[in-house]
């Protein structure tokens, strides 16, 4: 094989081995979350059980759906993406509009032939039915012969409570009057409450699993599993720090090592250094989307103060809610600026990151001695990093 034949080959890889733009959708570049994999798994093998799947965004929720999808064979899945103004009704024919597939029956006659029939379930159900939820169970009845998994991505997109509840009360039914389907339910939530509401009748039917952040083990796993198939060796000391500039999510793992392995490629190179790890943080900070960019801006327009404060507050370690103390970033803020002023010094900064004007960074969380501070989104705080390492 030629240089130049060799070096298309790679770079076709590429896409396949790091997706920073798009959730993974093949289960061989499909890394870690086997845990959350298998709790879902038993959920919807249990008769009667459906699942919903929640965490921060970015964390690789869709991904996970995305291979549930691809993956387990012995189901009929369908895969719906929520939209802020879908109805209940309007989800479910979409749903049932996905589940399709071709029969054939024998003709009249000696010499007949086959005919083929083509089967759409939305065409035998009426949207506008009073009795929409008793028309879906009897219907997903009636094909025994299958059964269903129907996964409703993004459902933090529904903001109507009447189609939360409306969700929320055919799942009940589901688990007292089906037995051939399974329902996942996959969106951005602190807690199953900010996605389908209380509802303590789904506590024995509905099984609740958090999507974390990555560890180090899963992010390793990303980034081993796509450079080898690449032919790129890299360093620990390389490697950890595309870890920890990630912040635990993988968008920011599949960025560095995207844009870092795409110039390797394209000099013709087998090994992933310092230089291409500072090639790839540029190019990581330009194809951040904008709204993040934005408010990084919005947040450290003025004197440098500001920027040293948020800096400080990326720095900052995370408990086990994801927040950070004023106590760390303080600490932090010192080490950064070479001084040693107190708390209050900075408390005016961190008012002002929590405002619009600044660009909401930041979120407070508690009062007084419990005060802790989070990042409005998660993401910030990889982009800050990368920032922080740019200089």
């Amino acid at each position: 094989m030629t240089p130049e034949l060799e070096k298309e080959n790679r770079l076709q890889k590429l896409n396949y081995a790091f997706s920073p733009a798009a959730p993974i959708k093949k289960t061989d570049f499909f890394c870690g979350r086997i845990d959350q994999l298998n709790k879902v798994c038993d959920a919807i093998n249990e008769q009667g059980q459906h699942a919903i799947l929640y965490g921060e965004r970015g964390v690789g929720k869709t991904s996970l759906a995305n291979i549930m999808y691809e993956s387990l064979t012995n189901l009929f899945p369908v895969i719906v993406t929520c939209n802020r103004k879908d109805t209940f009704n309007n989800i479910w024919m979409q749903a049932l509009g996905k589940v399709q597939y071709s029969t054939t029956t024998q003709g009249i006659g000696f010499k007949s032939n086959e005919i083929e029939h083509f089967v759409n379930l939305s065409n035998y159900i009426d949207p506008k039915s009073n009795n929409f939820q008793s028309d879906i169970i009897n219907l997903l009845n009636s094909y025994k012969q299958f059964k269903f998994l129907f996964i409703f991505d993004e459902f933090d997109n529904i903001t109507s409570e009447k189609t939360r509840e409306g969700f929320a009360d055919l799942i009940k039914s589901f688990s007292d009057n089906i037995t051939n389907s399974s329902i996942v339910l996959v969106g951005i939530a602190d807690d199953i409450e900010s996605l389908i509401g209380n509802h303590q009748s789904l506590e024995r039917c509905l099984k609740q699993i958090k999507m974390p952040r990555m560890s180090k083990k899963e992010c390793e796993e990303i980034i081993d599993n796509g450079l080898n198939e690449l032919e790129i060796k890299i360093s620990p000391k390389i490697k950890d720090k595309i870890i920890e500039f990630a912040s635990g999510f993988p968008h920011y793992v599949h960025l560095l090592c995207k844009f870092g392995a795409k110039e390797i490629i394209e000099n013709n190179k087998f090994e992933f250094s310092q230089g291409y790890l500072n090639i790839a943080i540029k190019k990581g900070i330009e194809n951040t989307n904008e709204q993040l960019k934005s408010s990084f801006r919005k947040g450290v327009v003025g004197t440098q103060k500001w920027q040293d404060v948020l800096f400080a507050c990326a720095q900052s370690p995370l408990d086990n809610y994801n927040c950070i103390n004023k106590t760390d970033i303080i600490k932090n803020y010192n080490i950064i600026t070479n001084s040693n002023v107190l708390g209050s010094s900075i408390a005016y900064n961190l008012k002002q990151f929590c405002s619009e004007d600044r660009g909401n960074i930041l979120t407070k969380i508690g009062t007084g001695i419990n005060t802790r501070y989070r990042f409005t989104n998660p993401m910030t705080r990889a982009f800050v990093k990368l920032k922080i390492n740019s200089n």
